[in-house]
Protein backbone atom coordinates (compact mmCIF):
# COMPACT_ATOMS: atom_id res chain seq x y z
CA UNK A 1 0.00 0.00 0.00
CA UNK A 2 1.14 3.32 -0.83
CA UNK A 3 0.59 6.07 2.21
CA UNK A 4 0.92 9.32 2.18
CA UNK A 5 2.77 10.70 6.08
CA UNK A 6 1.18 13.93 6.71
CA UNK A 7 2.92 15.79 9.61
CA UNK A 8 3.25 19.90 10.53
CA UNK A 9 6.11 21.26 8.85
CA UNK A 10 5.71 24.81 10.01
CA UNK A 11 4.42 25.09 13.50
CA UNK A 12 3.87 22.34 16.15
CA UNK A 13 6.60 19.81 13.66
CA UNK A 14 7.72 17.15 15.96
CA UNK A 15 10.35 15.28 13.41
CA UNK A 16 10.71 12.18 16.06
CA UNK A 17 6.78 11.45 16.09
CA UNK A 18 7.09 11.88 11.99
CA UNK A 19 10.21 9.31 12.61
CA UNK A 20 8.41 6.91 13.82
CA UNK A 21 5.40 7.12 12.03
CA UNK A 22 7.62 6.17 9.04
CA UNK A 23 9.13 3.74 10.37
CA UNK A 24 5.74 1.70 11.32
CA UNK A 25 4.24 2.06 7.71
CA UNK A 26 7.84 1.25 6.11
CA UNK A 27 7.73 -2.11 9.11
CA UNK A 28 3.86 -2.49 8.14
CA UNK A 29 5.27 -3.72 4.51
CA UNK A 30 3.93 0.11 3.17
CA UNK A 31 5.68 2.73 0.83
CA UNK A 32 5.70 6.59 2.02
CA UNK A 33 4.26 8.22 -0.72
CA UNK A 34 5.54 11.96 0.82
CA UNK A 35 9.13 11.33 1.82
CA UNK A 36 9.29 15.13 2.05
CA UNK A 37 8.29 15.30 5.19
CA UNK A 38 10.74 13.55 6.87
CA UNK A 39 13.30 16.22 5.95
CA UNK A 40 14.78 19.97 6.41
CA UNK A 41 11.69 22.46 6.20
CA UNK A 42 11.46 23.20 2.66
CA UNK A 43 12.28 26.80 1.87
CA UNK A 44 10.54 29.49 -0.47
CA UNK A 45 12.43 30.59 -3.57
CA UNK A 46 12.52 31.66 -7.51
CA UNK A 47 12.86 27.66 -8.40
CA UNK A 48 10.23 26.21 -5.45
CA UNK A 49 8.24 23.38 -6.26
CA UNK A 50 4.68 24.33 -5.84
CA UNK A 51 3.84 22.54 -2.58
CA UNK A 52 0.00 23.00 -2.90
CA UNK A 53 0.15 20.81 -6.58
CA UNK A 54 2.79 18.23 -5.16
CA UNK A 55 0.99 17.37 -2.09
CA UNK A 56 -2.75 17.10 -3.10
CA UNK A 57 -1.41 14.96 -6.03
CA UNK A 58 0.74 12.83 -3.99
CA UNK A 59 -2.45 12.56 -1.36
CA UNK A 60 -4.83 11.81 -4.55
CA UNK A 61 -2.23 9.30 -5.58
CA UNK A 62 -1.71 7.32 -2.35
CA UNK A 63 -3.97 4.14 -1.03
CA UNK A 64 -4.37 6.20 2.53
CA UNK A 65 -3.01 8.66 4.37
CA UNK A 66 -1.98 8.64 7.96
CA UNK A 67 -2.14 11.90 9.53
CA UNK A 68 -1.04 13.57 12.80
CA UNK A 69 -3.61 15.53 14.35
CA UNK A 70 -2.21 15.48 17.49
CA UNK A 71 -1.43 19.72 17.05
CA UNK A 72 -3.28 21.83 14.73
CA UNK A 73 -1.76 22.13 11.31
CA UNK A 74 -3.64 23.52 8.18
CA UNK A 75 -1.72 21.82 5.46
CA UNK A 76 -2.72 18.72 7.53
CA UNK A 77 -6.15 19.37 7.46
CA UNK A 78 -6.00 20.42 3.55
CA UNK A 79 -4.20 16.96 2.96
CA UNK A 80 -7.43 15.25 5.17
CA UNK A 81 -9.57 16.48 3.33
CA UNK A 82 -8.08 15.80 -0.38
CA UNK A 83 -7.49 12.10 0.90
CA UNK A 84 -11.67 12.22 1.96
CA UNK A 85 -12.45 13.07 -1.33
CA UNK A 86 -10.56 11.00 -2.97
CA UNK A 87 -11.98 7.70 -1.01
CA UNK A 88 -8.90 7.26 0.44
CA UNK A 89 -8.20 4.85 3.92
CA UNK A 90 -7.87 8.54 6.71
CA UNK A 91 -5.73 7.22 9.32
CA UNK A 92 -5.47 9.79 12.39
CA UNK A 93 -2.87 9.75 15.60
CA UNK A 94 -4.21 11.54 17.75
CA UNK A 95 -2.71 11.98 21.84
CA UNK A 96 -5.14 10.78 24.08
CA UNK A 97 -6.85 13.76 25.89
CA UNK A 98 -6.10 16.42 23.39
CA UNK A 99 -8.47 18.42 21.69
CA UNK A 100 -9.00 18.07 17.75
CA UNK A 101 -11.01 19.95 15.22
CA UNK A 102 -15.05 19.11 15.64
CA UNK A 103 -14.45 18.30 12.06
CA UNK A 104 -11.98 15.25 12.36
CA UNK A 105 -13.89 13.84 15.38
CA UNK A 106 -17.34 14.11 12.84
CA UNK A 107 -15.52 12.81 10.01
CA UNK A 108 -16.83 9.37 8.70
CA UNK A 109 -14.81 6.82 7.41
CA UNK A 110 -11.38 7.31 9.31
CA UNK A 111 -9.47 5.53 11.96
CA UNK A 112 -8.19 7.04 14.85
CA UNK A 113 -5.04 5.91 16.63
CA UNK A 114 -4.49 7.16 20.17
CA UNK A 115 -1.49 7.68 22.30
CA UNK A 116 -0.94 8.32 25.85
CA UNK A 117 3.40 8.10 25.38
CA UNK A 118 5.44 9.31 22.58
CA UNK A 119 7.12 5.49 22.37
CA UNK A 120 3.53 4.51 22.18
CA UNK A 121 3.16 6.06 18.49
CA UNK A 122 5.43 3.68 16.91
CA UNK A 123 3.61 0.09 18.13
CA UNK A 124 0.27 1.42 17.96
CA UNK A 125 0.32 2.69 14.29
CA UNK A 126 1.92 -0.17 12.96
CA UNK A 127 -0.95 -2.88 14.64
CA UNK A 128 -3.28 -0.16 13.13
CA UNK A 129 -1.82 -0.80 9.26
CA UNK A 130 -0.86 -4.26 9.97
CA UNK A 131 -4.58 -4.84 9.38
Amino acid sequence: MNVYLSVPMIANRSLPRATAMARAIVDAGHTISSPWVLGPIERRGVAAVNIFHRDKEATEASDAIVADVTDPSIGVGMEIMAAYKSGKRIILLAKKGKVTSGMLADMDHKETVEYEREDDVYRLLLRALSH
